[in-house]
């Protein structure tokens, strides 16, 4: 069986994020199918560094020299996000500095194998009645306060590596202009952002496919990059508290064609999308486990829970 790396070979990179345990567990399923990897978490702050100076690199080192074995890039995942960042760097005299130390020590440890870092994840908020999140950051250094640190990421990573702004909800129409004025805003600034993240975690509901054509082209018209970052289709809506035991044959077909139709938009895109990356390798292991309803399994990924080919993987081979 052709792996989706090579198929996918003349279009963009396939990616998926992992942990130390699923490059144990997913190992084949990552070799044959996968050229790039993004940490779920080991390369979030609070997953380096829990308390002042004192750094663990282990997990993030384990996954990043599976990459390096395997010939595979390495997507940087991230530095300003309003979660998994300690608490004490805003009892600091300066978070921004506090950040600048850390960024560039990651860099430098990690920044040869990288071909791109989300510099920021998830600041614009997703209510009509307000435009940034109202975060740490953002309380720290007002309107604007992204420009700082995509200079500070540019001044500190390799120059290799594009400097990305990532978010979700990014094809529903009030947050994709949201999304499209920060980052054109800081384009007419002068600040160095290179790409936008689209971390596409959709469902077999919303959005809309057409959605996500308009978003993509919306976002081009800024002359940056785009990556999906995230990708995973969910068999529930987000509203939807219900389970099932297993998924069933209408929702399996389902899931295929969103997972066909999206792929076609991407491979009509591939001069602007540099890489497509689902959240989670098959269904066995998915942040989706629970979320958001305890106990509840959700099967959103291209490999079922056996790592075996789902409909869903076959369609999007299949031109």
């Amino acid at each position: 069986m052709l792996g989706l790396k090579e198929k996918y070979r003349d279009y963009f990179k396939i990616g998926a994020c992992v942990s130390p345990r699923t490059i144990v567990t997913h190992a084949d399923l990552l070799k044959k199918h996968f050229n790039s990897l993004t940490c779920e978490n080991a390369m979030k702050y609070v997953s380096l560094c829990r308390e002042p100076g004192k750094y663990t690199f282990d997990a993030a080192d384990r996954i990043y020299q599976f990459a390096k074995d395997n010939d595979m890039a390495v997507h940087g995942h991230t530095f300003v996000w309003h979660n998994q960042t300690p608490d004490f760097i805003f009892d600091t005299e300066s978070p921004e500095e506090t950040m600048r130390a850390h960024m560039k020590l990651v860099a430098e440890r990690y920044g040869a194998q990288c071909n791109a870092w989300d510099v920021a994840n998830e600041c614009i908020e997703d209510k009509s009645d307000a435009y940034y999140r109202n975060t740490k950051w953002y309380q720290a250094y007002g309107e604007n306060y992204l420009d700082r640190f995509f200079v500070m990421a540019r001044e500190l990573l390799p120059k290799h590596i594009k400097l990305y702004y990532n978010d979700y909800n990014e094809a529903h129409p009030l947050k994709r202009e949201k999304i499209y004025q920060l980052v054109k805003g800081m384009k007419e600034r002068g600040v160095p952002v290179d790409g936008i993240g689209m971390q596409s975690h959709h469902n077999l509901y919303v959005p809309g496919i057409e959605d996500i054509r308009r978003a993509i082209e919306r976002y081009a018209e800024l002359g940056v990059t785009l990556q999906v970052t995230e990708m995973d289709v969910s068999v529930f809506a987000f509203e939807d508290r219900s389970s099932i035991p297993a998924p069933t044959k209408e929702l399996m077909e389902r899931q295929a064609e969103f997972y066909e139709r999206c792929f076609e938009i991407y491979r009509e895109y591939k001069g602007i999308i540099e890489s497509v990356t689902l959240w989670g390798i098959a269904d066995d292991v998915t942040w989706l486990d629970g979320f958001p309803v305890p106990g509840r399994k959700n099967w959103p990924l291209l490999f079922d829970v056996n790592h075996q080919p789902k409909e869903a993987f076959h369609r999007i081979m299949n031109f």
